[in-house]
């Protein structure tokens, strides 16, 4: 009768499923097509500043139907740099190089004001050909700390209260912004916990931040702060003081901040931002990559031991991807090895429960191990789940009809001869 009910429950989710598609098809968008969602545009009215701020963000794919956490992104020259940049993240956490992460692009209002510290006299603007002070040429430069307190005291707050994050928050700049980002980590470095400088204009107040960098930076909080610089091929000015910085901090060996510096020859001040946001991400979170030999090994036990090693230094839960895990799980059902493919899938619904696909993925290793009713509740937990999320793959529904026909031809065991009290030994 059990298993009766349980055939009969999953024909009434199949067919739900089943009108839902329908309804969705006849409900389709026209022939123009469906636009495609990179993110949204907000704003937050800063007391600060005393000005309204806008923002883009971005969430990261099934934020809506999950329960997950997430690091955050915040990307200064946010109007000019969030569609690449979403991007990256988007293909990096895809292949689980990264873990998924919020994005919020910050709009500019008065970028110079914002992003520059407070300027020197005698600092005089590069490459103009002319002696003009930066006073003189950019009078409304200076307001970084200002601009600084806004992020934390402000907008950070404002997305932490409102999303799911981790405490976990990744600074992005560059030129200006990587002055700034610099800025930030050598006056408050627990502003952030990671700080991409993508060409970064240090020749600011006569290199004022180089030559104080090593002092500023030896009051580093007790968790670990990580720096990726980068540069192009942009010229003395802009080359010789990151280079200075560079040898500053190789000689220092600062004990609580990892850092690397990328010189990228082939590139200018204008095309250095997309490349070194991949790569400074890959380098921040370069503990998560797995190797495709041990993937195709299966060797969960491996790949979870990196990623508490990640956990620690980060000082936030890093998890396997859904996908990475998968792969493994999969890796082993091709090569005929079902029970450790069982235990890699099973490991899968704990790490990502509200996930259709995983249950969909463990219902394949039962059904190849020949335990159809176990396959059949994990095909019903996926179709619950895909409608749940309005994202019902075919394979769930094809899965389901597959097993169903495998039950109803199983032969029913024989009922067991009922005894009477006549039968019975005396």
């Amino acid at each position: 009768m059990r298993r009766l009910l349980s055939l009969m429950g999953a024909v009434l989710l199949l067919a739900s499923c089943q009108s839902v598609s329908s309804s969705r098809a006849g409900s389709a968008l026209p022939s123009e097509g469906q636009p495609l969602i990179l993110g949204a545009k907000h704003s937050l009215r800063s007391n600060i500043l005393e000005e309204e701020r806008g923002y883009r963000l971005y969430l990261p794919p099934g934020y809506e139907t999950s329960s997950e956490r997430y690091p955050v992104l915040y990307l200064l020259d946010g109007d000019a740099h969030f569609h690449h940049s979403t991007g990256i993240v988007q293909f990096l956490a895809g292949n689980s190089h990264i873990p998924q992460m919020i994005v919020v692009g910050v709009s500019n209002t008065n970028r110079t004001r914002d992003l520059t510290p407070p300027t020197r006299g005698d600092t005089r603007m590069p490459g103009i050909g002319s002696p003009q002070s930066v006073a003189q040429a950019l009078p409304t430069a200076g307001g970084a700390d200002r601009f600084l307190r806004f992020l934390v005291e402000e907008l950070a707050p404002h997305i932490e209260a409102r999303y799911r994050t981790q405490p976990y928050r990744i600074l992005v700049g560059h030129s200006f912004g990587g002055l700034f980002a610099l800025h930030a980590l050598m006056n408050r470095p627990e502003s952030f916990h990671a700080y991409i400088a993508i060409s970064p204009s240090l020749w600011w107040n006569n290199g004022e931040l180089v030559a104080g960098a090593v002092k500023s930076l030896e009051r580093l909080p007790e968790q670990e702060r990580f720096l990726y610089m980068s540069m192009g091929n942009e010229g003395d000015d802009m080359l010789k003081p990151i280079q200075q910085l560079a040898a500053s901090l190789e000689q220092a060996r600062l004990a609580r901040l990892a850092w690397r510096y990328s010189f990228l020859e082939n590139d200018h001040h204008g095309s250095t931002p997309h490349r070194t946001l991949y790569d400074g991400l890959e380098a921040l979170f370069e503990d998560q990559r797995v190797s495709p030999a041990l993937a195709r090994e299966g060797n969960l036990a491996q790949v979870e031991a990196n990623y508490a090693r990640l956990s620690k230094r980060l000082g936030f839960e890093v998890r396997p991807s859904e996908d990475l895990v998968n792969a493994m799980g999969y890796y082993l059902l091709r090569d005929g090895k079902v029970e450790p493919a069982l235990t890699v899938f099973r490991r899968n619904v704990e790490l990502h429960a509200d996930s259709a696909n995983v249950h969909d993925s463990l219902g394949e290793a039962l059904e190849a191990a020949g335990q159809l009713d176990a396959a059949l509740a994990s095909y019903q937990r996926a179709l619950e789940l895909g409608i749940k999320a309005d994202k019902v793959h075919p394979a769930y529904q094809q899965s389901l009809e597959r097993v169903l026909h495998k039950l109803a031809a199983t032969p029913k065991p024989a009922a067991a001869p009922v005894q009477t009290s006549g039968d019975s030994a005396p």
